[in-house]
């Protein structure tokens, strides 16, 4: 009867209280009542059948393991949405082109250092017979593998000045540099890229091409490289041959396979100053090691060049190099068969089976509940239930004799919701216009 009374306050207070925004206040009640009911469910009947404990924890674990799935299912699903990576090669050509002096229109000599690159197809050739399905236009640019390129004149090849005190006819020996993260947003990729210079004397240039990997792509330390067996890799794969060194060289803890036993190798790499103190360490504080003083960034790619400004040839013959690079490849069809983990239908139907047997025991607990109470006290039980029946008509009648009394005790202003329900009253009548 006390709850039925409590609701019909809640009504009124309902009515004067803001909305929480289209329903979503009230959705959220909603919820909040029914989880602490079925809190109170579980507690009665934990009290009336202590072997249903062991079902309560169940029940707790079985929750934590579907949002362990449910996280790792998310993982799984955003490792997989990003493409795969094949192997490729990228064979960049650096050449260059000159152009003699024309006096009768006032052009000066000048050269052209061109270096470009396109990806080979999967089946090419080494003399560039392109094998299977091959379209230039669809596949990568030089410039999507490339993070910068710098071109280096060489000072010693400079032309001299001239003999009456001239300045020469070649301009400043500054590096020439493109970055790819200095590039307009809306630039597209190209496949090559060109410098030109005045002059008809020939010129050492060295360039340097860094080279985008993805992952990105670490060099190890000397002693790490020779400890490991890896010159160029990524962290994922450099950690994993750290663990394979530590297991195949039978350091790894026995009861405890986070520890790893140092070895004078690994102890000079990492705990240079301990003496020989540090016995054992983490696994995981070694790869930070590694990761944080151990690796440095990919070093560019070196090629020297010299260009020529004569000869019988012109363009000259390009110089070749091939890069091993990762291009984006497969599919990225959605992976079904991750989202299917944990929808088998037999688990659907034990799941079923499951809230028709609680909703069995809620029905019976309630029944034991009444007749439990009726053999303590028979009289006081019936009239408790006829008091309640009967407060439960007045209520169901609309009948406000109930309301009108509770209404002139003081208990019924000292509710939580009276301070609030004044001042929504308040603020609503003198926009009224009406205090």
């Amino acid at each position: 009867a006390a709850r039925h009374e409590d609701a019909t306050m809640s009504t009124k207070f309902a009515e004067v209280a803001p909305r929480a925004g289209r329903g979503r206040g009230r959705g959220r009640g909603r919820r909040n009542y029914q989880e602490q009911q079925q809190k109170l469910f579980q507690e009665k009947v934990v009290a009336s059948i202590p072997a249903s404990a062991v079902f309560t924890q169940l029940q707790e674990f079985e929750r934590r393991v579907d949002a362990t799935l449910a996280r790792k299912k998310a993982e799984v699903n955003e490792a997989l949405k990003s493409a795969p990576r094949d192997p490729r090669t990228v064979r960049i050509y650096v050449y260059n082109t000159w152009k003699e002096a024309n006096p009768a229109e006032g052009e000066d000599a000048s050269w052209t250092l061109h270096v470009q690159g396109r990806v080979l197809a999967p089946h090419e050739c080494a003399d560039g017979t392109a094998g299977g399905d091959y379209d230039p236009e669809t596949e990568p640019k030089l410039s999507e593998f490339v993070r910068s390129v710098e071109i280096r004149l060489d000072p010693a090849s400079a032309p001299p000045p001239a003999a009456d005190g001239a300045a020469p006819a070649e301009e400043p020996d500054e590096p020439i540099r493109w970055d790819s993260d200095k590039a307009p947003a809306d630039a597209k990729p190209v496949d090559g890229f060109e410098v030109k210079r005045v002059g008809n004397a020939d010129r050492k240039a060295k360039i340097l091409i860094a080279v985008k990997h993805k992952p990105e792509r670490y060099k190890p330390k000397p002693e790490l490289s020779r400890l490991l067996g890896l010159d160029l890799e990524t962290r994922p794969r450099l950690i994993a041959a750290l663990w394979q060194y530590c297991r195949l060289n039978d350091l790894l803890d026995k009861e405890d396979a986070t520890l790893v036993a140092l070895d004078d190798r690994l102890r000079s790499l990492f705990y240079k100053g301990s003496n020989g103190e540090k016995e054992t360490a983490k696994f995981v504080d070694l790869c930070e090691m590694m990761c944080a003083g151990c690796l440095d960034p990919a070093p560019p790619v070196e090629v020297d060049y010299v260009v020529r400004t004569r000869g019988r040839k012109n363009p000259t013959h390009p110089d070749c190099y091939d890069l091993l690079v990762d291009v984006p490849g497969g599919d990225k069809a959605p992976h079904n068969f991750v989202e299917g983990i944990g929808r088998d239908a037999e688990i659907a139907a034990l799941d079923a089976k499951i809230h028709t047997g609680i909703k069995k025991i809620e029905k019976h607990l309630q029944r034991r509940s009444y007749f439990l109470g009726f053999s303590h006290s028979p009289v006081d039980f019936i009239n408790t239930v006829v008091a309640q029946q009967a407060r439960d008509i007045a209520i169901v009648r609309n009948d406000g004799r109930k309301r009108r009394l509770a209404e002139r005790r003081t208990e019924f202003y000292n509710k939580p919701w009276v301070d609030e329900a004044v001042m929504q009253y308040v603020t609503r009548q003198s926009k009224a216009g009406k205090i």
